[in-house]
């Protein structure tokens, strides 16, 4: 029966490794989608030149942020949720500057948004 055992659980301790270490891939892709996609967003944002553009773009980020701010984070969550909420204040003041129809107003806040992004970042890098 002993030799029966590691024969047994060998298999299944591998198998759940697998799913483990496939489970946090699949988290770091996703994170890693979002963020590609907000640099996109964020890029169209800033080259925006109407506020109809700009709105399209940021409500692009918007819905990545969320997205990515749903994602576990492996190494420093606590770090990663404060960015996130960060992100997601910066952007309710875009939001703002947008319903104001004030275009240079929220190009100034995406360039604050940027500062954060680089911050957080360095921190979690």
């Amino acid at each position: 029966m002993s030799k029966l055992l590691p024969r047994i659980y060998l298999p299944a301790l591998l198998v759940c490794a697998q799913l483990v270490i496939g489970a946090q891939t699949t988290y770091a892709g996703e994170i890693k989608v979002a963020m590609k996609d907000m640099k996109r967003a964020m890029r169209g944002a800033m080259a925006s030149t109407t506020m109809p553009e700009l709105s399209r773009y940021v409500a692009q980020l918007e819905k990545d942020a969320d997205q990515a701010s749903r994602q576990p984070y492996r190494s420093d969550q606590a770090t990663y949720d404060e960015g996130m909420r960060k992100l997601k204040l910066q952007l309710a003041a875009v939001d703002e500057a947008i319903r104001a129809n004030d275009m240079n107003e929220a190009k100034q806040d995406l360039r604050k948004i940027n500062a954060t992004k680089k911050h957080y970042h360095d921190l979690l890098n």
